[in-house]
Order: structure tokens, then sequence, then C-alpha cells
């Protein structure tokens, strides 16, 4: 049988992993983040597509978006994405 240290010890890891997944994956939590996408579609007025499932709105010094750009794209601690444009080479 074990003890109620024991269980009281997993308890508090497991709720611990628990509050680490949810922050990870909420950008309230984390605050902002940034990444590399690849360009996957340019369908105008200032959206531009990134790897096949997201659509995000592109800054005017990005004036010329192209599919398989490789670009930098930054999130918002609110949730919003906007592409910055590809790195210099």
């Amino acid at each position: 049988m074990r003890s109620n240290l024991s269980v009281n010890r997993e308890l508090k890891a497991a709720l611990k992993r628990s509050a680490q997944r949810a922050g990870e994956q909420t950008p309230a939590v984390r605050g902002s983040d940034w990444r590399l996408a690849t360009v996957t579609a340019v369908p105008g007025d200032g959206l531009i597509e990134v790897d096949g499932d997201m659509e995000v709105r592109h800054l005017a010094t990005y004036a010329a978006p192209a599919v398989d750009d490789v670009i930098v794209i930054s999130q918002s601690s609110s949730g919003n994405w906007i592409a910055l444009g590809p790195l210099a080479d």
C-alpha cells in the first residue's frame, strides 16, 4: 500500500505537468513568440498563407511575398500572427 505522502507527490507532479502543458499552448501565458514559416499562397489583401494552414497579415515592408519564401512570423501575446518578412541572405 502506498503512503499518503507518495500519493501527494504524484498528484503534485501531475498537476505541475498539466499546468506546464497548458502554459506552453496558451499565448497569453507564455507571451509572444516568433518562428520561421514557408509561404504557401498569396491571396492578396495584405494576407499570406503560411505552412498551408494559417493566414497572416504581412508588413508593408514585405511588399512582394512569394510562394516558397521562408519568412519570420511573430505572434503577439493575444495570439495574433504577423509576417515580418524573409531573413537576410
